[in-house]
């Protein structure tokens, strides 16, 4: 049976879609971990409601996944939060005032591109450079270059979909991801 796939059904937990500041003496070399937000938003808010329950899921699962091993921040996008600069300059200001080296995207979309649509678990971990200064940190901080991607795809079926475990996938994903970097 394959270990991300459960027979019951997935209930979800309504949890506060905040992100959390560092405080002022929070220890450098965290790992921003900022997901959700791919897919559009929905007239229908029974389905925003769902694919931010099902994103939060996988991204709260990678947060503590990575919080195992390092300092995190959280930055969270709910369903239609598709302005990407917006989204990258918020993580980047986060980011900087934590003293985060590196941020890993999450997030998890459908992919009606395929012949059988495919529900995907993406990962990307990508450096942070900086070239701000003390008394503006996030001053010239910039995204680097994807130093790993990988995606978790599963048919987009009724069946399929009520017994994927987003926390499983997470979990693996995170040690995927450790595992290429020991490399």
């Amino acid at each position: 049976m394959n270990p991300f796939l459960r027979p019951a059904l997935v209930v979800a937990v309504v949890l506060p879609l905040a992100s959390h500041a560092a405080s002022p003496g929070a220890p450098s070399g965290c790992t921003i971990v900022a997901g959700g937000g791919r897919t559009q938003s929905s007239s229908d808010s029974q389905i925003n409601d769902r694919w931010n329950r099902l994103n939060f899921s996988f991204f709260d699962a990678a947060a503590e996944a990575v919080r195992a091993n390092e300092p995190v921040e959280q930055a969270f996008f709910p369903v239609g939060s598709t302005d990407a600069a917006k989204n990258a300059d918020a993580v980047l200001a986060q980011a900087a005032k934590a003293g985060c080296t590196r941020v890993a995207f999450v997030s998890v979309f459908g992919d009606s591109s395929k012949a059988n649509p495919e529900l995907v678990f993406s990962l990307r971990v990508s450096p942070i450079h900086r070239e701000g200064t003390v008394l503006e940190p996030s001053a010239g901080a910039t995204v680097g270059a994807v130093e790993y991607e990988k995606e978790y795809r599963f048919a987009a079926t009724p069946a399929s979909l009520d017994k994927v475990v987003p926390s499983r996938i997470a979990d693996q994903a995170v040690r995927d991801y450790r595992a290429s970097a020991k490399r």
